[in-house]
């Protein structure tokens, strides 16, 4: 599905049945057979070494690597490697390890994707070299829910998301919002206590199999005000995406998506990421990571667009006062 980049898959791929090789792999490019764990990291005044390891070339991570290392050039002195996962065979991955099988310690390992935090996970199982992750959805099912806090998430808390939703389209009270509770229970938890809160309703729209959604749909279309779609891949594939949004907008109900894919598909209000963005916010936690100092959970940097074109279909006026990350759409 072209929306929804491996960023958002809550499963590390099928490479993950060679993880024995690369985990071997990582460990010699990063470490060498010596042991490498027991030294310290770099001398004052010494470069750091860091190594970044991608779950796959795609668009979403290059433009995290691109700001990930970007933002390190600007802020410190750090030799960076990048291992990108999707680019070795066996043969030509022994090769790359006994090349590099002499290379210093690493003061600090960061994976993008979850592919890449799973393998780097299972290779460093504690926190020496030190971990970050970077752009994974739900990181506790990759990689446990001890380390979720280790990096920047995909996940913007149900709170947030409401509070964005409120401000772009303040006419919603009563929001239907498609879910798997085998996937979201949680979410939706939070989300509805956070609905209270804001005297909006949230209507639990549930769902076992995609084949429900039509009549769910149907059922409840004119008692909403607005459908809310976010990931889980029970509810979602491209086809049925395009489907609610299409049947929405001709009850001139508004859809509120979480990428560019239901922006672009007539959402009226879509959360958005900046992959090179995220890429810096990440690098930000390299460097406390790096100078010792300790960090917490932190929101992932987004925005939110209003698709002006939709709006005015559905005659529903921008508001007057709005702040970022609200903001018109392309």
């Amino acid at each position: 599905m072209r929306f929804l980049p491996s960023a958002f898959n809550l499963q590390p791929s099928a490479f993950l049945r060679r993880v024995g090789f690369l985990c071997a792999l990582l460990g010699f490019f990063l470490c060498g057979v010596s042991s490498a764990f027991c030294q310290e990291a770099a001398p004052a005044g010494q470069p750091f070494r860091v190594v970044l390891v991608v779950s796959a070339s795609i668009r979403p991570y290059i433009e995290a690597l691109d700001g990930i290392r970007g933002e390190l050039d600007r802020a410190i002195q750090a030799n960076v490697e990048v291992v990108m996962l999707d680019r070795y065979d066996e043969k030509s991955g022994l090769d790359m390890a006994d090349r590099l099988i002499r290379e210093k310690p690493t003061d600090l390992v960061a994976a993008i994707g979850p592919e890449a935090a799973a393998l780097v996970w299972r290779s460093f199982p504690g926190n020496t070299p030190p971990r970050i992750y970077s752009l994974i959805l739900n990181p506790e099912k990759v990689i446990g829910v001890r380390d979720r806090d280790a990096g920047i998430s995909l996940n913007i808390p149900p709170k947030v998301q409401l509070q964005m939703i409120h401000q772009g389209l303040p006419s919603l009270r009563r929001i239907g919002i498609f879910y798997d509770p085998a996937n979201n229970r949680d979410f939706y938890d939070k989300a509805a206590a956070a609905a209270l809160e804001m005297a909006v309703e949230l209507v639990p729209m549930v769902v076992a199999e995609r084949k429900d959604i039509p009549f769910l749909l149907q059922e409840c279309v004119d008692s909403l005000d607005g459908v809310w779609l976010i990931p889980d891949r029970t509810v979602i594939s491209e086809s049925i995406a395009q489907y609610i949004i299409k049947q929405s907008v001709l009850q001139k109900m508004p859809v509120i998506g979480y990428n560019q894919f239901f922006y672009d598909s007539g959402a009226a209000l879509a959360f958005v990421f900046d992959y090179a963005e995220l890429g810096r916010q990440t690098a930000g936690l390299i460097i406390d990571a790096l100078n010792k100092k300790k960090f917490g959970a932190r929101t992932p940097v987004f925005k939110v667009w209003l698709n002006e074109a939709v709006l005015k279909k559905l005659e529903i006026k921008i508001p007057a006062r709005i702040q970022p990350p609200v903001m018109v759409g392309p």
